[in-house]
C-alpha cells in the first residue's frame, strides 16, 4: 500500500513538471508582445491577437496538467 501511495505521488511531481515551463512560456509570450510593441506600436492590435492565441494555447495545456494530476491523485 505504501508503494502505490509513493507511487501516486513521484507521479504527480512529474505531472506538476511542465507547469513550470507553462509559466515560463507565459514570460516568454507577453515579453515579446512587449518588446514587438516597442519596434513596431503600429501592429499593436495584430500582436497583442496573437499574442492571446499563444497564452491560451499554454494555459489550455497547463489545465490539462492539472485535470491529470487529479485523476492521478483519486484513481
Amino acid at each position: 500500500m505504501l508503494f502505490i501511495k509513493a507511487s501516486k505521488v513521484l507521479s504527480l511531481s512529474f505531472v506538476f513538471m511542465p507547469l513550470m515551463g507553462c509559466a515560463v512560456a507565459t514570460g516568454l509570450i507577453f515579453a515579446s508582445l512587449i518588446k514587438g510593441i516597442s519596434y513596431a506600436p503600429d501592429l499593436e492590435e495584430v500582436l497583442f491577437n496573437y499574442t492571446t492565441l499563444g497564452f491560451a494555447f499554454v494555459e489550455s495545456f497547463a489545465f490539462l496538467l492539472f485535470f491529470v494530476a487529479i485523476i492521478v491523485m483519486f484513481i
